[in-house]
């Protein structure tokens, strides 16, 4: 029997007044996976992740969590959801011990090692009130009051955002250390790439309110390809006749060619058959991202 979603999307579009947030969007989010929400400024990333606990009602589609309408999420299905948001929504007159202690009441799972060792890997003081507290503080506190919990559903809005370069390496250490639990859902949003490659397994590109890519990290290295060829006698044709061709800069002589959405094979055959000098390699994720980003809606 196939593994049944943790998430489930199904026609969503979100309108505000003339603006579409959200275009028609449907997938599926299976547990234990890593996905990297990713998309320019405006793309909808937050405007989705707002809908999976039900801080957002689409205008028109369905939303599930666990199986029931995001809408309808009781306070015991709210307990096995973690959320930080991009701008952290934290009661500014409570100290940092109090609003740990104000969460902690209602999550039967919360792990107070876990706590523990956040508030002073975070470097946060308990006596401190979150008022006076610094932008990338804030930001560490609302990650430990998320994770702390042990949530099935972790979404993440841009949480390394407001962090310095010490503070977002021991976040990305956290990330990996949940990894670990297999039975964790993790949305993470970053406009950092470099980040986002070291720990998700899944790729969700938005742009424009619509889906531009839902697939696996692994996939989408082993179908987008740099191909760099020389001509040998003749010149190159022109287009090169190359399976998933995408873009071709240079000349008649000399060429870099990328290719996507096709196994490296069917690559290296074609490239073969045109009987020129070619070397064929992976594309770094970023470019990969670039790719995906721009495609004028193409979908992969």
């Amino acid at each position: 029997m196939s593994e049944q979603p943790i998430v489930r999307l199904r026609a969503v579009s979100k309108l505000y007044g003339s603006t579409r947030a959200l275009d028609d969007v449907s997938l599926d989010l299976l547990p234990g996976t890593i996905v990297g929400v990713l998309g320019p400024n405006g793309s909808g990333k937050t405007t989705l992740m707002g809908h999976l606990p039900g801080l957002l009602l689409p205008t028109s589609g369905t939303v599930e969590t666990f199986g029931t309408p995001a809408a309808k999420l009781d306070d015991a299905a709210l307990a096995r959801i973690g959320y930080v948001s991009q701008v952290p929504q934290l009661m500014e007159w409570l100290t940092v011990g109090e609003t740990i202690a104000f969460v902690r009441a209602g999550r039967e799972r919360w792990d107070a090692s876990l706590a523990d060792r956040l508030l002073e890997d975070f470097a946060l003081d308990p006596a401190k009130r979150v008022g006076t507290l610094s932008p990338g503080l804030r930001q560490r506190l609302a990650i430990l009051v998320a994770v702390a919990p042990r949530p099935e559903l972790l979404i993440m809005d841009e949480p390394a955002a407001s962090l310095d370069p010490v503070a977002r390496n021991d976040f990305l250490r956290l990330v990996m250390e949940l990894i670990q639990d297999g039975n964790r859902t993790i949305l993470i949003s970053s406009h950092v790439l470099s980040d986002v490659e070291k720990v998700v397994d899944t790729v969700l590109v938005i742009n424009s309110g619509q889906v531009h890519c839902h697939q696996s990290l692994d996939e989408l290295r082993e179908t987008y390809h740099r191909v760099d060829v020389t001509a040998v006698g003749a010149d190159l044709p022109d287009p090169l006749p190359l399976p998933g061709l995408l873009t071709v800069t240079g000349d008649r002589r000399r060429a870099m060619a990328v290719c996507g959405h096709v196994p490296r094979h069917q690559v290296e055959a074609a490239a073969r058959a045109l009987g020129v000098e070619a070397r064929v390699r992976g594309l770094e994720f970023e470019e990969i991202y670039r790719l995906i980003a721009t495609a004028d809606g193409r979908k992969v």
